[in-house]
């Protein structure tokens, strides 16, 4: 589960470098929205799209998936890049709701 972990804030900290290819594949993406100062996601989608992606994810259940996503430091992580994660939208249930990774600008 550590290497997974790790795998998933390698994810993450590339999102938050704006890493062009990772952000072409993720602006293709259906049900990922990519706008000026933020990439927004459902965990779901999160997940289908890590499976499809990457093969240390292709494996692992939604819920296992959900609890690495929650049990992990990915906002410390995200600090140096000067991103976080935040709720984007508030539909009630983790599964429905929307997050976003948002930069302070842009470019």
């Amino acid at each position: 589960m550590q290497d997974l972990q790790q795998k998933l804030l390698c994810f993450f900290e590339r999102v938050a470098q704006k890493d062009p290819e990772l952000l072409g594949e993720l602006q293709e993406e259906p049900g990922f929205e990519l706008e000026p100062g933020c990439w927004s996601f459902t965990l779901p989608g999160l997940h289908a799209f890590l499976q499809g992606h990457d093969p240390a994810f292709s494996t692992l259940e939604y819920g296992p998936f959900r609890q690495l996503v929650f049990r992990s430091a990915i906002n410390h992580a995200l600090k140096s890049h000067g991103a976080e994660i935040t709720l984007h939208k508030n539909r009630g249930k983790v599964d429905q709701s929307r997050y976003a990774l948002t930069w302070p600008a842009y470019p």
